[in-house]
């Protein structure tokens, strides 16, 4: 199996072969997305071709496109693809938990994981037995792609923030579990 490093070139190769209906962008948006690509940990490839062949287009743009009336370049779709793939880390992440503590029914976290001016804030909320993001100019909105993804544009940057919040957010929500816990290991 070889293994094709992602350079500008091969990037530029790759996304012409496999997006030739699309508009292929300009070299600083392919250097973009390389960087992207990079913080996701995707170095060759062979990688990204799994990524698309996961995710594919067809499926998670197309609701997106036919709603905005427009077609991403093809550094958009990579990009669009990160998002879900993101999205599904940061489930997965969630499900990992186990099922949530019964009380409190709703819980929002006070420390945004984004706060723009304007005040337009995201905070992480429990509500019921599911994890969603209730951000302030929009409103509550479930974890998923259709959700997130195609509603407010979700940013690569915007949900790597959200990652980083998870764990603390875990905190909040599963005190009990974690005091009970360290209560225990005293006692042995």
């Amino acid at each position: 199996m070889t293994i094709t490093e992602i350079d500008p070139e091969n990037l530029r190769n790759y996304l012409n072969m496999r997006f030739s209906d699309r508009i292929h962008a300009q070299s600083k948006q392919v250097l973009q997305i390389r960087d992207e690509l990079s913080k996701d940990n995707i170095k060759n490839i062979e990688d990204l071709d799994v990524l698309v062949k996961k995710y594919p287009p067809d499926e998670y743009l197309s609701k997106m496109e036919h709603e905005t009336g427009s077609r991403l370049a093809d550094v958009g779709v990579i990009r669009s693809l990160l998002v879900a793939r993101k999205i599904d880390e940061i489930n997965n992440i969630i499900d990992n938990w186990g099922p949530l503590p019964v009380k409190p029914e709703t819980l929002i976290d006070t420390d945004p994981f984004v706060n723009i001016g304007g005040g337009i804030a995201s905070y992480l909320m429990k509500s019921g037995d599911s994890i969603k993001i209730h951000t302030t100019n929009i409103g509550t909105l479930e974890i998923s792609f259709d959700e997130l993804g195609d509603r407010i544009g979700t940013g690569l940057p915007y949900l790597r923030r959200l990652v980083a919040r998870l764990e603390s957010f875990k905190e909040i929500l599963f005190p009990m579990a974690e005091s009970e816990t360290q209560s225990f290991s005293k006692l042995k």
